[in-house]
């Protein structure tokens, strides 16, 4: 069944149309995050150097485990529709209180925003899936996850688009303002969505938080859901090295704050130009055509193949194609084809677990090998010439945890 014929059945009228509604408010909130990424990191770097990244990426996960806590505690009292309207109003709000201190030029400001910007994008974005995932099935996933993912990735691109060309018009500062902005519209669209859809509830055994608010004896329980925590692990070591990586590059490359956040700005727009072509054109075609394992395995590899050609010709350009690759499939095929597997599961794991597995994983990895990093600039070893290959050795553990992986196809 196609795109079209599926929006046409009863299911299709009132689920696909819900998670087309969700990749609406995502495009719109991806938008804002793009505003807010590449000046943040702008702005960053304008105080501190490329290296001190790795302390505030250290950081970042004890301020995720208070949210995703308290995102799990409201879960449990308020359920899962009034939850996300409180967190999006939160973010605005905190947004707006960066944008209105960075007048004062203070360095531990931007260094706190970062923080920030690191941790709010990962609750949100998991919000988004757990809601998706809960209202379809797993072969409507595999006709609507592409084009729903494709809307976010088409925001990230006009917000990429938007930084590239007016930042050093309105200045790096405003860009964090109007990234609070474009959140206004994405929340009152998921609204919409949910409103349509009805808010998914949870079992009786489940209900309330009755297993906990953050319920991890799945990771325990769940074999599958385990194993994507690990894969989330490693896959985030290979961005946060190829982050790393690619940012040294660029401040030895380009000192000028803005016309850096220029670059940043061209840059995600043609990752995101990459990822949006890749969810309407491929995704669909490869989700139809192959098993979500085999699709698992194959994404570690290419990074492999993307890291051995950086490391033969090191560069601004080489380091910047292997975190463009890594970050357009990611935001593609990886995420379409994992978020699968959580479909046949419980309201618990897809809302709870999930943002232990997706989001604090995903950022405990980071601030793991940041943490590490933080300890070699200590002891003044240089490891951005290990950095590469050691992506590679992490891309070959990932691949085989992948086909480790039993799914329900």
């Amino acid at each position: 069944m196609g795109f079209i014929s599926y929006l046409k059945t009863d299911r299709g009228k009132i689920n696909g149309f819900s998670a087309i509604l969700a990749g609406f408010s995502a495009m719109f909130c991806f938008m804002g995050y793009e505003l807010i990424r590449s000046s943040s990191e702008s702005i960053f770097l304008s105080y501190f150097s490329a290296l001190d990244k790795v302390y505030a990426l250290a950081l970042t996960p004890f301020f995720l485990i208070f949210l995703i806590y308290l995102y799990g505690f409201s879960l449990s009292k308020i359920g899962s529709k009034k939850t996300m309207i409180i967190y999006f109003f939160l973010v605005i709000s905190v947004e707006l209180l960066f944008y209105s201190n960075l007048h004062y030029k203070k360095p531990m400001i931007s260094f706190f925003l970062l923080i920030f910007k690191e941790g709010y994008v990962v609750v949100i974005s998991e919000l988004y899936w757990s809601y998706i995932n809960s209202i379809l099935k797993s072969e409507e996933a595999k006709i609507i996850n592409g084009p729903v993912a494709g809307l976010g990735a088409l925001g990230s691109l006009m917000g990429g688009y938007f930084v590239s060309k007016l930042a050093k018009a309105l200045s790096t500062e405003k860009m964090i303002l109007y990234s609070a902005f474009t959140l206004i519209p994405a929340v009152f669209i998921l609204i919409r969505a949910y409103n349509i859809s009805g808010e998914p509830r949870a079992n009786k055994d489940e209900e309330g938080g009755k297993k906990g608010h953050i319920h991890l004896s799945i990771l325990l329980e769940n074999r599958t859901v385990l194993f994507i925590a690990f894969i989330v692990f490693l896959a985030q070591i290979v961005s946060t090295l190829s982050d790393i990586n690619f940012t040294y590059h660029l401040q030895n490359s380009i000192s000028d704050k803005d016309i850096r956040t220029a670059y940043l700005g061209s840059f995600w727009n043609r990752v995101n130009i990459i990822s949006f072509s890749m969810q309407f054109l491929i995704t669909p075609l490869v989700l139809k055509r192959f098993k979500i394992k085999y699709v698992l395995i194959f994404i570690p590899l290419l990074h492999l193949f993307t890291s051995l050609y950086s490391f033969i010709f090191p560069s601004l350009f080489s380091a910047g194609l292997v975190f463009m690759i890594f970050k357009s499939m990611d935001y593609s095929i990886y995420k379409a084809s994992k978020e699968i597997l959580y479909i046949p599961f419980s309201y618990d794991t897809k809302y709870r677990v999930k943002q232990i597995v997706d989001s604090f994983t995903y950022r405990f990895s980071k601030g793991f090998i940041s943490i590490l990093m933080s300890v070699l600039n200590i002891v003044s070893f240089s490891y951005f010439k290990i950095i590469i290959p050691f992506i590679m050795l992490v891309s070959l553990i990932w691949s085989y945890i992948a086909s480790r992986i039993e799914t329900k196809e």
